[in-house]
C-alpha cells in the first residue's frame, strides 16, 4: 500500500526574517476560528486564519540532567480564553 506524501506549505516570503513576536488569538469568545499572527523585526507580519474547534495545550519543556526535553511546569490545556490569565 502507497502512503500518501503529507502537504507542506513553504511561505519563501519569511525566509531570513527574525520574528519578535508570535502569537494565537480568537476573534470573538467562542470562535471557531483562530488566527495565528508573526510579527516581525521589519515591521511586517504574517497572519494564518485556521478554522477548527480549537483546542490547545501548553508544555514548557528544558533539557534535564540527561541531556533529553523533559517538561519542567505541568502543562496547560483549553481553548485559548481559558489559557489567558484574566480573562473569563
Amino acid at each position: 500500500m502507497h502512503k500518501p506524501k503529507r502537504a507542506v506549505l513553504v511561505i519563501e516570503d519569511v525566509a531570513g526574517k527574525r520574528i519578535r513576536r508570535f502569537y494565537l488569538s480568537e476573534p470573538y469568545p467562542k470562535s471557531r476560528e483562530i488566527y495565528l499572527t508573526v510579527e516581525f523585526d521589519d515591521e511586517t507580519e504574517l497572519l494564518i486564519e485556521v478554522e477548527c474547534l480549537p483546542s490547545f495545550g501548553i508544555t514548557h519543556l528544558a533539557i534535564d540532567s540527561s541531556g533529553e526535553l523533559a517538561p519542567v511546569k505541568r502543562s496547560r490545556r483549553g481553548s485559548i480564553r481559558s489559557l489567558v490569565k484574566g480573562v473569563r
